[in-house]
């Protein structure tokens, strides 16, 4: 099996993979602490149309899905501060928007159903080298700011009045935690999928609050379950042959039945 390795796409997916797994359920922690569970609905939907988009335009699914999302997170964050109303309900209407101009385009400019559905379900082994190099750059630049920021984010975390007045720029890390999110959310799309990005995103920081005693703790383990995770459903998948988003998630579901059981027990 390793030998399948040596294989561009093969190694293309695999290094894709654990990069991610390792750095974006960090990202995973900011939507747990910040209650923001509707916005990566926004987010999946939000690329579902930037895939449309570039289907029906022949553009670069991979750029396009990160420019729609940033875009739909400035309208969003701006209609939210403007109109005073609640991110969460903001973030409902554009996910709704989104799906359905998504939906248009499909049916206007005519997409294959089959292009459509790589929209849900990824295309792990059909990376190019230089969105290889990109997830790369992005997930090291996702655990720069998590290091330099910390303090900052673990007062922002606790009390976002508190860390205003101790002279934290609440607003700007907000912003900057959305942002962060919105790439990770449509980088995931391409590597495993609109229907199974959580398994790569939001289980590993699930499970690391099960058991992680601190803000610190949960970053680390939510960064080593998803490197275990994406290492073992990536070799799971080619032994199986089952999509490797599957299997990410079967081992995450055993490793939270597991530690409940566990915990319970105590």
């Amino acid at each position: 099996m390793f030998e399948l390795l040596s294989l561009s796409p093969i190694l293309k997916g695999f290094i894709l993979l654990l990069v991610a797994g390792i750095a974006f359920p960090v990202t995973g922690v900011y939507l747990l602490r910040l209650n923001l569970l509707l916005l990566r609905f926004m987010l999946m939907h939000g690329a579902i149309l930037g895939g449309a988009v570039a289907l029906a335009f022949h553009w670069s699914p991979f750029i396009t899905t990160i420019i729609v999302n940033l875009m739909l997170v400035l309208l969003m964050t701006k209609t939210s501060h403007s109109l005073k109303m609640d991110v969460g309900h903001i973030s409902t209407f554009f996910m709704v928007i989104s799906i359905s101009v998504a939906f248009i385009l499909v049916y206007k400019f005519n997409v294959q159903t089959k292009d459509t559905l790589s929209l849900l379900w990824g295309s792990l082994y059909a990376s190019s080298w230089t969105e290889v190099a990109v997830v790369v750059l992005f997930s090291g630049l996702l655990v720069l700011f998590q290091t330099v920021f910390f303090r900052q984010l673990q007062a922002f975390f606790f009390d976002r009045e508190i860390a205003y007045t101790s002279g934290v720029n609440e607003q700007s890390l907000y912003y900057s935690i959305v942002l962060l999110t919105a790439i990770t959310v449509a980088m995931a799309m391409k590597i495993i999928g609109a229907l199974l990005l959580d398994a790569l995103i939001l289980l590993p920081a699930l499970i690391a609050t099960l058991h992680a005693k601190s803000l610190r703790g949960v970053i680390v383990w939510s960064s080593v379950w998803g490197g275990l995770f994406a290492l073992g459903g990536f070799f799971v998948a080619l032994l199986f042959d089952i999509p490797a988003s599957s299997a990410i998630a079967a081992l995450a579901a055993v490793v939270f039945i597991v530690i409940y059981f566990i915990k319970r027990k105590k």
